[in-house]
């Protein structure tokens, strides 16, 4: 969708049609950040993230919108039920994106003529614009919608990836946030065709991880997956845990820690169900209302609670935005199997000696857990946070 909260604020009220509309809070001693502007307001050089006050100086005439979750969610349920109405294969991405994969129904209809119906009838119905992207895999789709706003429909092909995409800066590329960006620029990757073309792909595994730098590299050739994960809407799909802090929180060794007694509760959650789970995401909420949601897949399931810190923190280091104060946390865990149908299949850097102190220590744990109770021993960061965050 295009800027999607002020949409929803002028599908409300149609006065606010044509106008420069900024969605914040107007109380700028508060130091308001925009969290959507309309392309009205952009013309004035305003956009999203910016400070209230920079962009009253830049146009004192804006319109300043209090933010409105409950509106925003209940336009993103009729977007969303809107899709399902074309089709069962709908995957959402965010409040305001999903995939769609329409493969069966265009044997009736072509495709650029199923996008416009699909546009129009957004903004007939609902008064929501919207960019659509079309592509063979969901990573082709995602680059195309981004191509052309507002209002536009761009076909991504393979073999216009080496002219379209290559040239684009890397931080163009979903999954390279401010972490991944200066590893690669250290290595002289600074656009989506020096990705595609480094000489030795060791090296940015070695850099990036591998599981990270293989996903990046393969779309970088405008490879990725076409496949429709429609259990995104159910419920029990994912199992999740998060906190709200009573006040703005600034201190990152606070948050850090936050994280890791959720991820010390998931851990213990995931092993009560007697599942693992192959693919994690932390979602983090600015004081702003902005709130981000980034996944990151490993190539075995786990429920180990280290091991999902890691992959956490990770996410965290990438994409937090110290600009802003933190009022919530939250991590879950998605695409599961039960913990007996996993065998783990050990690399030759895994250390033997570490697997079996770690299988000993969990041992001991739960025998001591099972002889005195469940709070009788834990996890250190757990018996340091339990008393803030556990109410």
């Amino acid at each position: 969708m295009n800027c999607f909260f002020a949409s929803c604020e002028i599908a409300e009220d149609e006065t606010l049609k044509g106008k420069p509309v900024v969605v914040a809070h107007s109380d700028v001693r508060r130091k308001s950040i925009i969290l959507a502007a309309s392309y009205e307001a952009r013309e004035y050089g305003i956009h999203s993230a910016m400070r209230v006050q920079d962009a009253i100086n830049l146009n004192p005439d804006i319109i300043i919108v209090e933010p409105n979750m409950s509106l925003y969610s209940h336009y993103s349920r009729l977007f969303f039920d809107y899709l399902l109405s074309i089709t069962s294969l709908v995957e959402p991405g965010s409040i305001d994106e999903g995939y769609v994969d329409v493969t069966d129904i265009c044997d009736n209809i072509h495709p650029l003529n199923l996008a416009s119906k699909i546009q129009r009838e957004l903004l007939e119905k609902y008064r929501l614009p919207c960019s659509i992207g079309i592509g063979p895999n969901k990573f082709l789709a995602k680059m195309g919608s981004d191509m052309k706003k507002p209002l536009g429909i761009t076909v991504m092909r393979k073999r216009e990836v080496e002219q379209v995409l290559w040239p684009l800066p890397i931080t163009k590329m979903p999954g390279v946030g401010k972490k991944t960006a200066p590893i690669l620029d250290s290595l002289g990757i600074k656009t989506i065709g020096d990705l595609a073309k480094y000489p030795n792909p060791d090296i940015i595994k070695m850099a990036i991880g591998e599981q990270n730098a293989t996903s990046l590299i393969e779309h970088a050739y405008g490879n990725g997956s076409s496949e429709i994960d429609s259990n995104s809407f159910n419920e029990f799909s994912s199992i999740s845990n998060s906190f709200t802090f009573d006040n703005d929180e600034y201190q990152i060794a606070t948050m850090k820690d936050g994280i890791k007694y959720l991820v010390n509760t998931l851990s213990t959650r995931l092993e009560r169900k007697e599942l693992k789970a192959y693919t994690f995401t932390l979602q983090i909420k600015y004081n702003t209302f902005k709130s981000i949601t980034r996944s990151r897949s490993l190539d075995h399931p786990t429920y180990d609670s280290k091991e999902i810190y890691n992959v956490m923190l990770d996410l965290f280091e990438d994409f937090y935005d110290s600009s802003y104060p933190v009022r919530l946390l939250g991590v879950s865990a998605s695409k599961f199997i039960k913990a007996e149908e996993e065998i783990r299949q050990l690399s030759l850097f895994d250390s033997l000696d570490e697997i079996e102190k770690e299988n000993a220590v969990y041992s001991l744990v739960k025998d001591l857990q099972s002889l005195y109770g469940k709070e009788s021993i834990t996890k250190g960061v757990v018996a340091r946070l339990v008393n803030k965050y556990d109410k």
